[in-house]
This record gives C-alpha cells, sequence and structure tokens, in this order.
C-alpha cells in the first residue's frame, strides 16, 4: 500500500502544480483591465506635471 502512494504522489504533485499555474494565469487575465488602468493613470498623473505647450504663451506671452 506504501508503494502505491509514493507512486500517485508525483502524479498530484504534478497535477497540483498544474492547477496552480492556472490559477495563476486565470488570475493574471482577470488583473490585466485594471492594471492597465492602473498604468494610464500614472502615465496620466505624469503628463500633467509638465506644462502643455499650448498653455505655457498663457502664462507668460511676452517669454515666448
Amino acid at each position: 500500500m506504501k508503494h502505491l502512494f509514493s507512486a500517485m504522489f508525483p502524479r498530484w504533485q504534478r497535477l497540483l502544480r498544474f492547477a496552480a499555474w492556472g490559477v495563476f494565469i486565470v488570475l493574471a487575465v482577470v488583473s490585466l483591465p485594471s492594471l492597465f488602468d492602473l498604468m494610464g493613470r500614472g502615465t496620466g498623473w505624469m503628463m500633467g506635471l509638465f506644462p502643455h505647450p499650448e498653455e505655457l504663451w498663457k502664462g507668460c506671452p511676452w517669454c515666448l
């Protein structure tokens, strides 16, 4: 009986590893839209730190 369980253990280990990778892939795919939204907001925030060229003349028209 012990030999039977020791022979089955690598199969169960491989099955659990396959299931864990499957869960990881599904979670990654499900979270992609929120990650893209977060990256887009961060990019927009960084772009907002710099003045826009068409608005530069409003603050100092004689500088340009």
